[in-house]
């Protein structure tokens, strides 16, 4: 299913599944974030064999990837965002549970693209997967997404102090869920 929408810089954007024309998109934006080296804890760029590996896991179903994909630009320069709903690797008995990941590029942060692209990831792990809560952990000085997840009817559930230390520095790991039948109720009782 594809959705068009408009976003306040003018700029169309479609809103889809991932196939596999996306996936240098994808992953360029991912490591672009990872150059910026204050929102993920990874120092290292993907490589064309996790490529291929991640684009098999969406085929076989253990992912959900979401894009924003602006239409009329070549790939890989196509790709404005992404949202993945993955499943717990180690937890046979959570299924139900998601696991949500979010990379807006950083020309298009700020319009409201993440919480288009959370919103739509979440109906479809639903819908697709079976999926009745998602979890997420996120950088305690990501003070902008923290925000929106609050927004959205993240709770926060803990924090793991000092979990990550980047740039000489230790970070803390917010954690938060979030349940969707209670997302959905919400999000028609606001509409």
């Amino acid at each position: 299913m594809k959705k068009k929408i408009t976003l306040p810089n003018g700029c169309s954007i479609i809103i889809k599944h991932a196939n596999r024309g996306d996936v240098d998109g994808v992953w360029k934006n991912f490591n672009t974030v990872v150059d910026e080296g204050i929102y993920l804890p990874i120092f290292e760029k993907v490589c064309d064999i996790e490529k291929e590996s991640w684009y098999e896991d969406i085929k076989l179903g253990r992912e959900l990837c979401v894009v924003a994909q602006i239409p009329n630009v070549k790939p890989p320069d196509n790709i404005a965002g992404q949202c993945e709903i993955t499943d717990p690797e180690w937890d046979a008995a959570a299924h139900h549970v998601g696991i949500l990941g979010i990379i807006i590029r950083e020309d298009f942060r700020g319009l409201g693209l993440g919480e288009i692209l959370i919103d739509y990831a979440i109906r479809e792990s639903k819908k697709l997967k079976n999926k009745t809560k998602i979890i997420l952990s996120c950088f305690s000085t990501n003070k902008i997404a923290l925000s929106l997840y609050k927004k959205l009817g993240f709770e926060k559930i803990g924090i793991r102090k000092k979990q990550f230390y980047m740039n000489e520095q230790f970070y803390d790991e917010v954690l938060m869920e979030i349940f969707i039948e209670d997302y959905l109720k919400d999000k028609e009782k606001n509409h």
